[in-house]
This record gives structure tokens, sequence and C-alpha cells, in this order.
């Protein structure tokens, strides 16, 4: 991970857990990891999440080494959400289809990307059911990115 001058403690904790995500899924392997390398390699996207906003860039390789740096104020959103939103559906209180067709989350993609994009957000919540470090992740950005709203 690679960051401009000094990012604030959202940057540092939205930063921190994606790559601690990617860190678990990688470890996992399987199907999961795969479909992400599919459709990450290689490509780079500007995420908001309230008022933090990132940008992440995939290597193209099977390691899907992640580069994470501030995003330029003047770059589109890839994707946009409230920590609210991201929480419920982690929590199982909404689904991501939901909250993109009620505007509460957005996706800057192909219809066929977000597709994948889909697959993989329903996989990940499969694997939370028998992975306890990814429950742990949603319970620490529920304790920490929530309390900074």
């Amino acid at each position: 991970m690679t960051m401009n001058d000094s990012p604030s403690p959202r940057t540092e904790l939205l930063s921190s857990m994606l790559l601690e995500l990617i860190e678990i899924l990688r470890d996992r392997q399987g199907d999961t990891w795969s479909a992400i390398i599919r459709i990450a390699s290689g490509k780079s996207a500007t995420i908001a999440i309230d008022d933090t906003r990132i940008h992440v860039h995939a290597a193209e390789d099977q390691e899907l080494q992640i580069t994470i740096a501030d995003a330029e104020p003047d770059a589109l959103n890839d994707f946009e959400s409230t920590g609210l939103a991201l929480r419920n559906i982690m929590f199982g209180k909404t689904t991501l289809e939901k909250a993109v067709a009620s505007s509460k989350i957005f996706i800057r993609a192909s219809f066929g990307d977000l597709l994948k994009i889909r697959s993989i957000v329903q996989s990940v919540l499969l694997d939370t059911e028998v992975d306890p470090r990814l429950l742990r992740l949603w319970t620490k950005f529920d304790q920490e990115w929530l309390k900074e709203s």
C-alpha cells in the first residue's frame, strides 16, 4: 500500500480493512478468490464511503497486489456508499441489489461487471459463515467505522 501525504484516520482505516479483506480472501483461495482475480486484475477504482475516498489499483497478476492512494479530487467515483448501507449488507439486513436499486450504493461498471461484482459479494457473504476472520472484519467495520460517523 502506498499513501500520499498523511492520510486521515478514516482513510487509514478504510485502506487497512480493504487490505485485510484481500488477505483473508487470498488466504482462503477457492472460487471467491478466483472470481476476484478475474474481475479486478489490472483494474483501478475510486472508492468513496461516507466522506472518505481512496484510489485502489490491483496489479495484473495471480497474487493481485493492491496499491491504495488518496483519490484525486477530480476523479469520478466508481463505487459510492455510506457506511450504514455497507453494514446492512454485511449483516444481512438488505441485499446489494436493493441497496443499488434504492441509490444507497452506486457502482460505475458495465452490466457484465455488475453481475460479477454481485456474485463476488454473495460469495464473500457466504464465506463469512465459515470463516470467523470475515465476521471479525465486519464487526470491526461496524464498531470502528460507524463510531466515526
